[in-house]
């Protein structure tokens, strides 16, 4: 069987195959997404037309959800501020303390502080003391119930793509974090023969939806040393946060059996790519049922009892395997599936497993345009703020990307997220400055109509970015001591 799945970035792939259906392969997989993905934007209420981040953040977390972390007199900072003042910052990629309370003085946030003198009396000080204190004493549990709250408000509207299931998209990552004693001793630097890496590294997994792109709150962990946690056991401890029966859909790192197991427990698919060795080993196990599918009862072996000691004796997944030869980028590869829907042609599922580098772009615009990619914090719980309310960042502007794409009549990944955050940064700033309803009403549907025209550049192939070796330069000469000029 030879299946065309032609990867580039937004909705290309379903284009072409939509247009020229290769070797006879029926693209009803696609169009099923495609009806998902009417029924999402016909979801949408006419009225829904927030998109200015804090006035969706209003709407989507009220005051009251965090109430019950505020103790005594908070002051001008309560949870529910210093919560939205975080997102702010990182909606603007990793902005300064300074300017978060620029934002509280003079931002959209300013018409919703606390009744307290201070606020009253109009002395809000300029400086970041406060509000960086205030950072510290946030609850991790309070960004934690944010995170949940605004994934489980937005995912809610989105319709299924499979069937009557969810597809989630599940793949890891990792983020560097500052050179800091706290964080060194609980996420451990890299080491190899030349000695030790300089900067702390978090392991760090995630599931994002495959049509809008929304991401769950992740689950992350040391990624070296001997406290270190892997991918498919982070993926274990956050299949439960989906919102309901879902696809999983994972590359061959997550194609083990307890990943597998863990998924089926909680009512969820799977459709995970094999290692070759492991396929071959499972394929002797399993009855042909037709070309290039086995039916398999799949059983733990002893090296997965000895990694997961706490699998029931009798635990055992039911699905089928699955052997395709797909054309990429002018080659021919061999894709060998695992999946627990018994249903669905194999094609299809093939086509479905060619949806997942979807995943790898929606890393990129957490860590590229967010700036993720290295945190700022210098404690364990300041970093687990900071990926929770990230997250929430990144999900209000997926919500924004949503709105867009169904005024242009557009796929949602179709549009450029990095470009969209610019124009809600844009729209924001100009927002606080007035209160005048027809003036922001104007202002949004000019900031729709841009967003809806942020197409990404359909390419017939991935651009390439060959992996290369950084040569190591000679170091610089220790200065002397005597040398050092003093005052």
């Amino acid at each position: 069987m030879a299946l065309s799945i032609f990867v580039h970035l937004g909705a290309a792939l379903h284009a072409e195959l939509a247009r020229d259906p290769i070797g006879g392969i029926s693209c009803d997989s696609y169009r099923n997404l495609d009806k998902g993905f009417g029924a999402m934007m016909a979801s949408f209420d006419q009225d829904d037309l927030s998109a200015d981040s804090f006035s969706m953040f209003n709407r989507l977390v009220a005051p009251e959800v965090l109430e019950p972390f505020d103790q005594g007199h908070t002051g001008i900072f309560s949870t529910w501020v210093v919560v939205w003042l975080m997102t702010f910052q990182r909606l603007r990629q990793n902005a300064p303390l300074s300017r978060a309370v620029a934002e509280l003085k003079l931002g959209a946030v300013s018409r919703h502080l606390p009744d307290c003198k201070r606020v009253r009396d109009g002395e809000i000080s300029p400086n970041t003391g406060g509000y960086s204190q205030a950072r510290s004493d946030l609850p991790v549990e309070a960004a934690a119930r944010v995170a949940d709250h605004v994934f489980s408000t937005l995912v809610a509207d989105q319709p299924p793509a499979w069937g009557d299931r969810r597809v989630f998209l599940l793949d890891g990552t990792t983020l560097s974090l500052t050179h800091h004693p706290e964080l060194l001793e609980r996420f451990p630097p890299a080491e190899n023969q030349h000695g030790r890496s300089h900067w702390p590294v978090v392991n760090l997994v995630t599931a994002h939806e495959l049509t809008s792109g929304l991401a769950t709150r992740p689950e992350w962990g040391a990624m070296y040393g001997p406290e270190a946690v892997s991918e498919t056991r982070l993926a274990r401890r956050m299949l439960e946060r989906l919102g309901g029966p879902a696809m999983i859909v994972a590359d061959r790192n997550f194609g083990i059996f307890s990943v597998a197991h863990a998924a089926v427990c909680l009512g969820h698919d799977v459709v995970v790519r094999l290692k070759d060795d492991r396929f071959g080993r499972m394929v002797a196990e399993a009855g042909e049922i037709g070309p290039g599918q086995w039916r398999l009862t799949w059983r733990p072996s002893r090296w997965d009892r000895a990694a997961n000691p706490d699998l029931p004796e009798d635990a055992v997944v039911e699905g089928r395997l699955i052997e395709v030869t797909v054309e990429h980028e002018g080659g021919r590869i061999t894709l060998r599936l695992f999946t627990t829907d018994l249903i669905a042609a194999a094609d299809e599922i093939a086509a479905l497993y060619g949806l997942r580098w979807r995943v790898e772009g929606d890393m990129k615009d957490v860590k590229q345009a967010l700036q993720m990619h290295r945190l700022d914090g210098r404690g364990v719980d300041m970093v687990a703020k900071e990926i929770l309310l990230g997250m929430v960042a990144y999900n209000l502007v997926i919500r924004v990307r949503r709105l867009a794409a169904r005024h242009g009549g557009a796929e949602p990944r179709e549009l450029s997220f990095k470009r969209i955050l610019d124009l809600v940064q844009a729209f924001c700033e100009g927002s606080g400055a007035s209160a005048d309803p027809a003036e922001i009403r104007g202002r949004y549907e000019r900031l729709i109509d841009a967003a809806s025209r942020c197409r990404l550049p359909v390419r017939r192939r991935f651009r390439s970015y060959p992996r290369e070796v950084i040569p190591r330069t000679r170091g610089f000469p220790f200065r002397k001591i005597n040398s050092v000029h003093k005052n």
